[in-house]
């Protein structure tokens, strides 16, 4: 796959230390550079300079591609609008976006909005991710299983990223219960006393915005880039 002209294209970097996220479109391609353009003028872009790395999210109706990049240079003397990224040398990009998971720990609220078999419309609960994507994700419920919810039951909820926070619509994909193994579902050994109750909450989502998606994602690279 090979970026076209007219191709929407997220472009993040890293300005004086804030991950800030531009929206382009690709103007032209040749064999080693991408031209891009904003609809509108943003003066941070001034602050990149040739040799910066970049990450670039190619928009497609399933969801589309990562990959990451180098700025090349400004294309205008105004330094706002138009520039010049590096073809990525192949387009293998990562993972796509609805498929894009990583592991980190955020705060979460649900409330049950389904009239399903739980009978358990309107109730609320907490809990904590374990793994988070543009396409859902998966929380841990410090309660037992049979007081959380049930596979197809419809949520709202209300996920924590650092300082911001997003809402969307889910389904309940899978529940496991989780008292007595470890992160990655093996049983542990018996305890002397009771362990308290938990409960693993897998969910796809079914409504969320497109503000939302950016949001994760951008979440997610700050995370990778700290870590390394």
């Amino acid at each position: 796959m090979k970026p076209a002209v007219h191709d929407r294209v997220l472009v993040e970097a890293d300005v004086d230390g804030e991950l800030v996220g531009f929206r382009a479109v690709v103007v032209n391609v040749a064999d080693d550079a991408l031209w891009l353009g904003m609809p509108r003028p943003d003066s941070r872009l001034a602050r990149l300079s040739a040799g910066e790395p970049i990450t670039l999210t190619l928009r497609a109706p399933e969801g589309g591609l990562v990959a990451e990049s180098v700025f090349l240079e400004h294309l205008r003397p105004t330094r706002t609008r138009l520039f010049a990224v590096q073809m990525p040398s192949e387009i293998r990009l990562t993972q796509r976006r609805v498929h894009l998971r990583f592991e980190t720990e955020c705060p979460i609220q649900y409330t049950i909005v389904s009239q399903s078999d739980s009978g358990g419309a309107g109730l609320t609960g907490r809990g904590i991710t374990l793994n988070i994507g543009t396409g859902g994700l998966e929380f841990v419920v410090e309660a037992p299983i049979e007081d959380t919810v049930i596979v197809g039951d419809a949520l709202e909820i209300a996920l924590g990223l650092g300082r911001d926070a997003i809402a969307g619509e889910a389904d309940v994909l899978r529940i496991a219960d989780a008292t007595d193994v470890d992160a990655d579902g093996r049983p542990v050994a018996p305890a002397s006393l009771p362990r308290p109750p938990r409960t693993i909450v897998a969910v796809g989502f079914t409504s969320i915005s497109e503000a939302a998606q950016d949001m994760i994602v951008r979440y997610i690279f700050a995370l990778q880039r700290a870590r390394r």
